[in-house]
């Protein structure tokens, strides 16, 4: 392709599937990972090339198809739709069609030497961020020691992923650890029944407490099931796109916006659902999906926007993995995540990370 005149250069699509190890495993409610496994996809046009992130899960139980679901949807029916400039959709799957959304919106930029920030009206350059302790085998020992660590390193607000059973000791012990240096939250995946059930959590003046309720259920049974709650309610799996975003808003169903551009349709979707919060004067953060660096500089971008009024749980590359498939995510002196703010995401994967990380890789061309 180099040396052709760039406006002759067919559209052309880049599939990386890959798989880096993480460095402590993530275990929540519905599930555990023990690796990162993601696609990424490379969106070629006028012989510029964009990127996105597709941060699925390798195991099912999360609201996003699984990683081999996304890599299948984009080999065989997304990737040749989107470069035939044909609208496709496969069942069940939201985050692939994301990741194209945001690959392209980052080719576009980078030709126009605008940065993703730029392009949403971010202005913030660092944002403060959420630590997020997920490991359900842990010791409430173990989890008071990970989060005054966490404190010391930046983070403003301490979020501990719960189950019944893993809950009310280890949320206090944690609280106790921090002796009011950082706030507490608390993220149950859906994994309680009903506010009975969280009697003790609610007593403990959290932050904000995520997602307790299935998101099977109706936002209209959520409003009566957290009308006994005191601790304002984050929906996150709840919230598929910017629809359930409103409905939820429009129902007083949510007191905490979770935003996850993945899940809700892409970088411009995410941001609109930071809009419809902030209209509503409903608080909001942007959530993490375990995201390497090309989404996590994405996530990133959405997390500098004002409406985005609560620390992001995204976190810097070493936090998750020892090397990243791009120039790692990192934070300032002060702990805060560094929102990158170059060209389109900020970030390009390394050619040669791509290759030792690489599970698979498919290239597409338009017809």
């Amino acid at each position: 392709m180099a040396g052709g005149d760039p406006a002759q250069v067919k559209d052309a699509l880049e599939l990386h599937r890959v798989r880096v190890p993480l460095r402590r495993g993530h275990h929540w409610a519905q599930g555990s990972e023990m690796d990162r496994e993601v696609v990424l996809v490379g969106w070629t046009r006028t012989g510029v090339t964009g990127w996105g992130e597709c941060p699925t899960l390798t195991s099912a139980g999360y609201t996003t198809e699984t990683t081999d679901q996304a890599w299948q949807a984009l080999v065989h029916e997304l990737g040749p739709a989107a470069l035939a400039g044909r609208e496709a959709s496969v069942a069940g799957v939201v985050a692939a069609p994301a990741a194209l959304a945001d690959a392209r919106l980052d080719a576009w930029l980078r030709r126009r030497g605008r940065s993703l920030v730029e392009h949403l009206g971010a202005q913030r350059r660092s944002v403060p961020r959420t630590a997020v302790l997920a490991d359900l085998a842990a010791s409430p020992g173990q989890l008071a020691d990970r989060a005054d660590a966490a404190v010391a390193a930046g983070a403003r607000v301490v979020k501990v992923k719960i189950a019944p059973g893993h809950d009310e000791l280890v949320l206090a012990e944690v609280a106790a650890a921090l002796a009011g240096r950082a706030g507490v939250a608390a993220d149950a995946n859906g994994s309680y029944s009903d506010a009975v059930e969280l009697a003790g959590v609610d007593a403990l003046g959290l932050v904000y407490l995520e997602q307790p309720f299935a998101a099977s259920r109706p936002l209209e049974e959520l409003v009566a099931l957290q009308a006994a709650l005191r601790t304002p309610v984050a929906l996150d799996e709840s919230l598929s796109d910017l629809a359930s975003v409103r409905a939820a808003i429009q129902l007083g169903a949510v007191d905490v916006v979770s935003v996850k551009p993945a899940r809700l349709g892409g970088v411009q979707a995410a941001a609109s659902a930071v809009e419809l919060a902030a209209a509503a004067g409903v608080a909001a953060f942007v959530g993490g999906m375990l995201e390497l660096g090309i989404g996590r500089c994405t996530a990133a971008a959405v997390a500098a926007l004002d409406g985005c009024t609560l620390p992001t749980d995204l976190g810097p590359s070493s936090a998750y993995v020892s090397a990243d498939v791009c120039e790692p995510v990192v934070v300032d002196d002060d702990g805060d995540l560094v929102v990158p703010d170059g060209e389109g995401c900020g970030r390009v994967p390394d050619p040669a990370r791509l290759v030792d990380a690489a599970v698979d890789v498919v290239r597409l061309e338009a017809p």
